[in-house]
């Protein structure tokens, strides 16, 4: 049996099970340590209990959150523009994510003004992105190719955007942004972590439904077409709720880059290339590469913090890379 040729199931349990283990490790490690055997008999003292159910648990959830929606959306689109190389950030979302962000920090200053900037960045490019595919007038309003030149330019505007402001923020503000920037699941309350799993569970469940019409998609548009699929529904369903899915996660723990593009591959290295089947894996794949990411983020040099995003990248690369290279030795 070939790499990519395992059962769904057995593939999606191991991912499962190694989620798992990753939370328990990121619920016990940390500046403040908690013991394994205390947490699973549940005999914490009252500084456990508020470190676990306060820091930790919350966290944890909220790079779950994270993970399986970058994982998602990537593992979407790459199925909608049948390009390998598509990643949450083509439709420019998270670029406007951290205009909105800039511009919020250096009027209003940090904390929650920051994902209130973040959130209205990423709306406002979500509503470009449907008043366009909307409204767009001719043969190409709707088409992957009007998807394609929004996100390019709603990127290249927020990073003229980025660059000029870069040059109006104190040194504090620049290291704030730049932080926010690369990812980080600090600092997230319940209600936070409620919607980003509100939000990462809706476009799960909006996604699995088009995961057969995407599965049609990958055989040509003509083919989709014979078997009754709207492409032009299709590719505007999907690019909402992959943009809005990113706009929300975006906004509360910023751009945690290479899991929507490595999560994706390892799924479809692993299970084959249907929707169906990419889809359910990935996010947990997306899951447990965040998880572990945190784990090591704020493990390396307490109390000093690392980026997220730039953490996800080492443990992404050797991993996909391995894949790539086991793939490549099969006959």
């Amino acid at each position: 049996m070939t790499l990519h040729e395992q059962p769904l199931l057995r593939v999606a349990l191991i991912a499962a099970a190694l989620l798992a283990a990753a939370m328990v490790l990121s619920l016990v490690v940390g500046a403040y340590p908690l013991p394994f055997s205390k947490l699973l008999s549940g005999e914490l003292n009252d500084a456990e209990w508020s470190v676990l159910t306060q820091l930790r648990a919350p966290r944890v959830l909220a790079a779950c959150a994270g993970g399986a929606a970058f994982a998602l959306a990537g593992a979407a689109l790459q199925a909608l523009f049948r390009n390998p190389l598509a990643d949450p950030g083509l439709l420019g979302v998270p670029s406007a994510a951290g205009l909105g962000a800039a511009i919020a920090l250096i009027v209003m200053g940090a904390g929650a003004a920051l994902w209130l900037g973040a959130l209205a960045g990423a709306a406002l490019a979500l509503a470009a992105m449907l008043f366009v595919v909307r409204r767009g007038a001719g043969p190409m309003a709707g088409g992957t190719v009007t998807l394609l030149l929004l996100g390019i330019a709603i990127n290249a505007a927020c990073a003229a955007g980025l660059a000029l402001l870069t040059a109006l923020a104190s040194e504090g503000q620049l290291k704030t942004l730049s932080f926010w920037m690369l990812g980080s699941f600090a600092a997230l309350d319940w209600p936070v972590v409620v919607a980003m799993l509100a939000c990462t569970a809706t476009g799960a469940v909006a996604l699995l439904a088009h995961a057969n019409a995407l599965a049609a998609l990958a055989l040509g548009e003509r083919a989709a077409r014979t078997v009754g699929v709207d492409v032009q529904q299709l590719r505007f369903r999907v690019a909402v709720v992959t943009a809005a899915m990113v706009a929300i996660i975006t906004a509360f723990c910023g751009g945690v880059g290479f899991v929507g593009l490595a999560a994706p591959h390892i799924a479809r290295l692993t299970v084959g290339s249907s929707p169906r089947r990419t889809l359910p894996v990935a996010a947990l794949i997306g899951a447990m590469l965040c998880v572990l990411a945190d784990v090591v983020a704020r493990s390396i040099a307490p109390p000093i913090e690392l980026p997220v995003g730039a953490i996800t990248a080492v443990l992404g690369v050797p991993l996909l890379v391995s894949l790539v290279t086991r793939k490549s030795q099969q006959p």
